[in-house]
């Protein structure tokens, strides 16, 4: 099922990862889970209106009201649309929570406006008409309206550690501290044996790495890889099997050596892909993480 922002995949009886186009309005990818009776949400996309349609599609497949969402990091891609689930609680733990603050303050706010403004502003301007112009304009539209009616929705359920739901499915909420950022929480379906991972994976994708620990990142993939998962929904690309996780803490463990190698001279874009990521989308991303890490 493809919707105006996302496309929706039948991971497990009772589970959909909504799958978002990095290019629309929903950027980072966010999953339904059906507790019995228990709708829960696991991150609330980028924009508002992405967001609408995701508890819309929710509350259409379970036949019940959202009960939970949870935050699976700070990033903007997976929790701008938390006003649209400001009347239920949000789970995240309390790093998650700080640095939101930090981001969406009303300064910050308003120069992501400008930014927008700017960027909207330069595509007009290009003499490059094309497909992928049209689609970058729409998705700074997107931007722009969320923007002009955002509304801070902070985390309002703070966890250190783990948080059990039960009913029909138990869903556990589990954080390992820091990876793909300062604080990053998983959901567990024991059951199942589904993990839900936040931007700890990206499925085919060079991960953007700005704010994130290579480190201790491979060793939160190593930890959830210790648990066995046959079904993975990853924070971006396609839900997957323990594939999509298994090349990850080489990779990083890599990337830590890359870095050392930027900081005394190598030029990041000159970097080929590490091992298994040679054919990994988004290549640039390795780059720019690169060098962001080594003036860290």
């Amino acid at each position: 099922m493809t919707t105006e922002h996302f496309t929706l995949h039948d991971v497990v009886a009772g589970v959909w990862a909504a799958e978002a186009d990095l290019g629309g309005a929903s950027v980072g990818n966010a999953t339904i889970i059906d507790a019995g009776g228990k709708t829960i949400i696991v991150d609330t996309f980028m924009t508002e209106v992405a967001a609408r349609e995701l508890r819309r599609v929710s509350e259409e497949l379970t036949g019940n009201q959202v009960y939970l969402a949870i935050n699976s990091h700070w990033h903007a891609d997976h929790t701008n649309g938390n006003q649209v689930f400001a009347d239920v609680p949000i789970v995240s733990t309390r790093e998650t929570m700080e640095r939101i603050i930090e981001e969406m303050t009303p300064k910050g706010l308003a120069a992501w406006q400008a930014e927008i403004e700017r960027s909207i502003a330069s595509l007009q301007d290009s003499a490059d008409a094309g497909e992928k112009a049209a689609k970058q304009l729409d998705q700074l539209r997107h931007f722009k309206n969320s923007a002009d009616i955002f509304e801070l929705t902070l985390p309002d359920l703070l966890i250190d550690g783990r948080l059990v739901v039960e009913g029909e499915r138990r869903v556990e909420i589990e954080t390992r501290g820091k990876g793909h950022t300062i604080s990053d929480t998983v959901v567990w379906l024991p059951e199942e044996r589904l993990v839900v991972t936040g931007d700890l994976c990206w499925n085919g994708i060079h991960p953007r790495m700005h704010d994130g620990f290579p480190g201790a990142w491979a060793e939160y993939v190593e930890a959830i890889l210790a648990m066995e998962p046959l079904h993975v929904i990853p924070g971006h690309g396609r839900p997957s099997d323990i594939g999509a996780l298994s090349d990850l803490p080489e990779y990083f463990r890599t990337v830590e050596i890359l870095i050392d190698e930027v900081r005394a001279g190598a030029d990041p874009t000159k970097i080929p892909a590490p091992g298994a990521s040679v054919n990994w989308k988004g290549l640039g991303r390795l780059h720019d993480g690169l060098k962001v890490l080594a003036d860290r």
